[in-house]
């Protein structure tokens, strides 16, 4: 972040803060309540947007996309969400309290923007169930010829895994 606002590079950093580290709450990390303050250390602007709202979060990004790209340097955005299961597997996020689980399933950013898109009448419950079909349909389409796939051999496992100077467009 330091070199990026020094040099006024065109990058804009997106903090996901999901409320929790693993099982430590924030409170119990840092003594500032919103990430994006750690941005002013760095003489960068930042913003604090909700993560759950999909169209608030593109507004922003666009909005500080287009700056970035004009020369005014890096902004720092930080999506305030939360994680809505464990950090792993084997976690089960029992130190999560369960109001608070229940307060932002509330939020559910999917529920939000079908409830926009209908607000808008862009989608109807007939489209939404097209949509999940299809997507069902192509997950199971995709697991399918993975699974049927052979194993890579030795250097093509490493195929796209690494961008050569070459491979990267100017």
């Amino acid at each position: 972040m330091n070199f990026a606002s020094v040099r006024k590079l065109p990058v804009v950093f997106f903090c996901n803060n999901n409320l929790y580290a693993y099982s430590t709450p924030m409170s119990l990390q840092m003594a500032i309540t919103d990430v994006v303050d750690r941005a002013k250390a760095y003489a960068m602007p930042g913003e604090i947007v909700d993560g759950n709202d999909v169209a608030a979060v593109y507004r922003v990004a666009r909005r500080v996309i287009q700056k970035a790209r004009a020369g005014e340097g890096p902004t720092f955005i930080e999506c305030k969400t939360m994680r809505m299961h464990g950090h792993s597997e084997h976690d089960s996020a029992k130190y999560v309290p369960r109001e608070v689980l229940e307060e932002w399933k509330a939020k559910d950013p999917i529920l939000k923007a079908e409830r926009l898109l209908k607000e808008l009448g862009y989608a109807d419950e007939a489209a939404f169930h097209e949509v999940e079909e299809r997507v069902k349909k192509e997950v199971e389409a995709g697991v399918e010829f993975a699974e049927q796939s052979p194993l890579p051999e030795g250097p093509e496992a490493l195929e796209g895994v690494f961008a050569t100077p070459e491979e990267i467009e100017p």
